[in-house]
């Protein structure tokens, strides 16, 4: 949003009559409100209706701004016809005098005029019935729903609401914004006029900021407003001024400036001053020239484009001379979604940088960012339909990291049948994928790796049977992989290897329910026993080359997959059947399931033979045992465990452990534990991992957080990240503080085992409620490092 909208704020919504976006609240806020007498509070609170937390009830405080110690209490409108729309309802006046002479009537003394929903009050009214307009002088109040404002002389129109107030006080109970002006004139219903205007969100007994202008015109026909003589306050010391601004007041796009961004990275000052520039509906941009210390001026650009058919975001970076490293440093990043129709669709992911320590020199204080070692370099044509789904991709990758490159598809064309899964009914299972592999270490330009062309097929069919008490779905397939090898006689291996295997598989199921009692409440158990066998033919396929394959982590859910492997260089052989056994506890009140309890094993009949390049041949007659246990016993918690056992050696192989809490005031907590043996042949690695985290956000009071993380590394006995940050809030401005220290790679390995180095960063983030603020960063990197983190922004 532009910087320049601060103008517009809550003092501009005071002043109009429409409805203004409230706060989710949980109290009356009228009089009802109060816990005790406020005639004892200082006048100045009195005179803005300010009643602090001693003075209000427990459901008026419940729903209090963030970090507010108090509310704006809307006096109570019990008069006649308070909620009827003045031009509709009739007039209605009481003063000490009256006197009528034709059509004008003079008031004075205690003189009140109520008209619907409006309120008039004054020392001194003069109505005219022939315009229905009403002078007034003398400690003017007018209130509408939800407005407040004071003044020594108006001239209303009471059937529009439209005039003239001087001397002005605005109040908006809704939002907290006040404000006062030497003049505010309405002369229609799309433009607003002020004079000597000034605006806070703060309280009156802590007035932090404010902002003062010499005149703000406000047109809601263009959507535009001018201020002249602009400047804002903190704690009455001028810190920003301008002569002249044109901004937006509504949601319409509008060029101007955005809020600077200020850092501190390696110990240099990082400012930039991004400019948005509305060019047209459907099209604009954001030029952001930037300052790096010791590095030089770089600018930075995003292009935004919509069109009927798709969504295009272009962004840029330019760094001319790098001072500390004596290059050009510069980024490209397009990214495109297209609906051309409910049928074909088009996907743009495309990201290059200059060079591998961009991100790390240049890039946010961002960890994910800062660890990536690959960029997606990628376009794709998609279709879809009832029965089948196309997808047309391109995809190679700019590596970052010192890691080995991964292979480009030009292209890869994959066409699937979708099965509408009719019960009884032959469902036929058609997949074909065709793919172009090629790699920038090729062995015709004298490197290792083979590339060439990959044509993988499976068809068949499957017979789901489906009742109430459990199915059954057999199936049978072929599959082949076929491929034509470039420069084979270089690597000295077959051209065109291939291979095909036959699959069988029965998948079946059974559900079991029970009614349980448990502390009075009524409960479903149920006891789902699956068991799963699969068949496929054994066929040689050592001398094919490993484009995209991997193995799959092994889970529960693994049990019951028809394939060990990622991507189709390898077609496992198998003859082995998965026995599984599921229970659920259902609390039918809440309808949630609060326990999941699995276990389930692979028993195999047959060594499995065909592997990736590297490992070796199975064995063993059965896998561990896969666990898998949920707990969620209120919508706030949850604990989930993950379990590897090997029954054999009596030693657990993984375990993954999480925590989730989440209390009703606002408290985070997370505690997890991960473990995985080295060396087990299901994702086994080449050291342990032994690795715990904790994360936590706390509220201490209603303006002060605290923010902690630590994650540690018990194999090595060492920290890999730590986080600690604090937050406070009340009213009128907020500010965060973070302090975080994590294991980065320092040679661009990407690697956390070894090359790695302990960088410490000190974010800040601050805000003016109401008028914005500076840094984005503290609220990205709490997203990142504390599960479930929401800020209250």
């Amino acid at each position: 949003m532009p910087v320049l909208r601060l103008l517009t704020l809550a003092l501009i919504a005071t002043a109009s009559s429409a409805a203004l976006a409230q706060p989710e609240t949980c109290g009356d806020t009228s009089n009802a409100a109060l816990s005790s007498d406020i005639s004892d509070l200082p006048a100045y609170y009195q005179h803005w209706h300010w009643v602090p937390n001693s003075h209000l009830s427990k459901a008026a405080r419940c729903g209090l701004t963030p970090g507010c110690q108090g509310r704006f209490i809307e006096p109570p409108r019990n008069w006649d016809g308070a909620g009827v729309a003045p031009l509709s309802a009739p007039l209605n006046v009481s003063a000490d005098t009256i006197e009528s002479i034709g059509a004008k009537a003079t008031m004075t003394g205690d003189v009140q005029l109520r008209k619907g929903d409006l309120s008039l009050d004054a020392g001194y009214a003069q109505y005219n019935r022939s315009n229905s307009t009403v002078l007034l002088r003398d400690n003017v109040i007018l209130r509408q729903p939800g407005i407040l404002l004071r003044g020594q002389f108006a001239q209303i129109d009471t059937n529009r609401g439209l005039g003239e107030l001087q001397q002005a006080e605005i109040l908006s109970f809704q939002t907290g914004a006040r404000g006062t002006a030497e003049r505010i004139a309405r002369p229609d219903y799309s433009r607003f006029e002020m004079d000597g205007a000034s605006y806070t969100q703060c309280t009156p007994d802590n007035e932090t900021w404010s902002l003062h202008a010499d005149s703000i015109v406000l047109d809601y026909d263009s959507g535009r407003g001018v201020a002249r003589g602009t400047s804002i306050r903190v704690y009455d010391v001028p810190v920003f001024y301008s002569p002249y601004l044109n901004f937006p007041v509504d949601e319409r796009r509008a060029t101007g400036f955005l809020f600077p961004s200020i850092g501190l990275a390696s110990n240099s000052l990082d400012i930039s001053t991004p400019y948005y520039l509305n060019l047209a509906p459907n099209y604009d941009a954001i030029i952001a020239p930037r300052f790096i210390e010791n590095r030089g001026e770089a600018l930075e650009t995003e292009l935004r484009y919509l069109n009927r058919y798709s969504e295009w975001a272009v962004s840029g970076s330019y760094l001319p001379n790098d001072q500390s490293e004596n290059i050009d440093r510069w980024l490209v990043d397009v990214k495109e979604q297209g609906f051309i129709n409910e049928q074909w669709g088009t996907e743009v992911d495309y990201a290059k940088v200059s060079d591998i320590d961009y991100f790390s020199d240049l890039g946010l204080a961002n960890l994910a960012v800062k660890r990536s070692t690959h960029l997606n370099q990628q376009g794709a044509l998609n279709y879809t339909s009832d029965n089948w789904r196309g997808r047309l991709e391109v995809q190679r990758y700019q590596t970052i990291a010192v890691v080995e490159d991964p292979y480009q598809k030009l292209p890869q064309l994959r066409l699937n049948y979708q099965s509408p899964a009719k019960n009884f009914q032959l469902e036929p299972i058609i997949e074909f994928e065709y793919t172009q592999f090629d790699h920038r270490d090729s062995l015709r330009d004298g490197g290792t790796k083979v590339t060439g062309e990959r044509v993988y097929a499976t068809a068949g069919t499957s017979f789901p049977m489906r009742w109430r008490w459990g199915f059954i779905e057999p199936a049978v397939k072929s599959r082949m992989v076929n491929y034509e090898l470039d420069d084979a006689q270089l690597a000295g291996i077959d051209a065109s290897p291939s291979a095909s295997s036959a699959l069988f598989s029965v998948d079946s199921g059974l559900y079991f329910e029970r009614e349980l009692s448990i502390n009075d409440q009524a409960w479903t158990q149920t006891l789902e026993p699956r068991l799963f066998y699969r068949y496929s033919e054994y066929e040689e396929q050592s001398d094919q080359p490993d484009f995209d394959s991997a193995a799959l982590t092994f889970t529960y859910q693994q049990l019951f997959r028809d394939t060990r492997f990622t991507g189709h260089d390898r077609l496992d052989d198998a003859n082995q059947v998965a026995l599984g056994i599921s229970s659920r506890f259902i609390n039918n009140a809440a309808g949630r399931e609060v326990l999941t309890a699995s276990v389930g094993q692979l028993h195999y009949f047959d060594d499995g033979k065909v592997q990736l390049p590297g490992d070796d041949i199975r064995k063993s007659s059965n896998s561990d045992f896969a666990a898998q246990f949920r707990l969620l016993p209120d919508d706030k918690r949850w604990f989930s465990v993950d379990l590897l056992y090997d029954a054999r050696q009596g030693v657990l192989n993984q375990s993954n452990l999480g925590y989730h809490q989440r209390s009703d005031n606002g408290a985070l907590f997370n505690l997890g534990y991960t473990f995985r043996r080295e060396g087990n042949e299901f994702g086994g690695l080449a050291n342990n991992v032994k690795q715990g985290d904790a994360s936590l956000s706390l509220p201490l009071n209603s303006q002060w957080k605290l923010f902690a993380k630590t994650q540690y590394d018990f194999e090595d006995n060492r920290p890999v990240e730590n986080l600690i940050g604090a937050e406070y809030q009340n009213c009128c401005w907020l500010s965060r503080v973070v302090y975080q220290r994590a294991l980065e790679p320092d040679d661009n390995s990407g690697s956390n085992t070894s090359g790695t180095e302990n960088n410490s960063a000190v974010l800040i983030e601050f805000q003016l409620k109401g008028l914005g603020g500076l840094g984005t960063a503290v609220t990205s990197v709490l997203k990142e490092s504390i599960f479930g983190y929401l800020s209250d922004e």
